[in-house]
């Protein structure tokens, strides 16, 4: 009010509260405890935010926190990046939807529930193009059904069996530029445009599918979400275990152990076969070992892509 410069909280004073009850008559007189300085319980403004600061930067992506500062500076929109539509296929004559009791000579789907969370958890919008089998008409008919997409994903039929298909259907309205990575897991993997939209073909195992997809598709992801940090964050460990590699670029399934003296210590999730998604399940992230290292010793200190809310 008019001529105060100080705030002074009721249960600072000698007065009952249940005299400050709503619907009460305010008190004329109120007894202070204790000295007053000014500018006691005052927020001025420009605490927060000084005129003309700059509050987000674009290329950031909005937390809750963002849009509470937003708000309290009265600005009910502001302009984002459109939300990219991401097409999923998983391909596969031996495959199920998660909802059916397995049969025979079948398993269920991993792959198309797991990418789509993957992508969600981006910021993407998953479109579920369902199961096709080992047909390049069954193939080439859902991807023509994701030609609006801002990108397209499949996961199986990028190798070199007599049934993968998926490279001849991406072909028939596109082209592949890249096929195969020298990395494990993952090597039978395919980048190209189907149309004008751009393709990825991922690995059928579901560990291959999730580390490339982590690798390769991620960064292209953060970048049409217009997102100015494309890289995952990364920390370096030491092995706790010796651990073995063929010679490729490896990605290792591990969990992190802070040590009292600070050292991030490196632990092997168990088996690491492309099939294991539990591997996966039990991992903080995957540790980088280098092309041409076969053996890495106990106390090694390498590179870890780190999962969201890992350490």
């Amino acid at each position: 009010p008019e001529g105060a410069d100080a705030v002074v909280p009721v249960e600072q004073t000698d007065d009952a509260p249940s005299r400050f009850a709503l619907n009460s008559p305010l008190p004329q007189q109120v007894l202070i405890r204790a000295a007053v300085p000014v500018g006691n319980g005052v927020r001025p403004a420009g605490e927060d935010v000084r005129a003309g600061a700059s509050v987000l930067e674009a290329g950031r992506r909005l937390r809750a926190a963002d849009i509470g500062i937003l708000a309290g500076l009265g600005m009910a929109q502001v302009p984002v990046v459109r939300r990219p539509i991401v097409a999923i296929l998983s391909t596969g004559d031996e495959l199920l939807p998660p909802h059916l009791p397995l049969a025979k000579g079948k398993i269920h789907d991993m792959n198309g529930m797991a990418l789509c969370a993957s992508v969600q958890s981006l910021g993407g919008v998953p479109r579920f193009l369902g199961i096709a089998p080992d047909s390049v008409e069954a193939v080439y008919s859902r991807l023509e059904a994701a030609a609006q997409a801002d990108m397209i994903i499949s996961t199986a039929g990028v190798s070199v069996g007599a049934l993968d298909v998926v490279k001849e259907a991406v072909t028939r309205r596109g082209t592949l530029s890249l096929w195969r990575v020298n990395i494990r897991p993952g090597k039978p993997l395919a980048f190209g445009v189907f149309g004008a939209v751009p393709f990825f073909g991922l690995p059928g195992n579901p560990v291959s599918a999730l580390v490339t997809f982590d690798v390769f598709v991620r960064p292209a992801l953060l970048r049409l979400l217009g997102s100015a940090e494309a890289q995952t964050p990364q920390a370096i460990a030491e092995v706790a275990e010796a651990m073995t590699s063929d010679g490729r670029r490896t990605y290792a399934r591990v969990r992190l152990r802070r040590q009292p003296d600070g050292r991030l210590l490196a632990y092997s999730t168990g088996t690491q076969s492309s099939g294991a998604i539990s591997s996966l399940v039990n991992a903080d992230g995957l540790l980088i070992i280098p092309e041409g290292m076969t053996e890495v010793p106990v106390g090694a200190r390498l590179p870890v892509r780190l999962f969201d809310q890992a350490l």
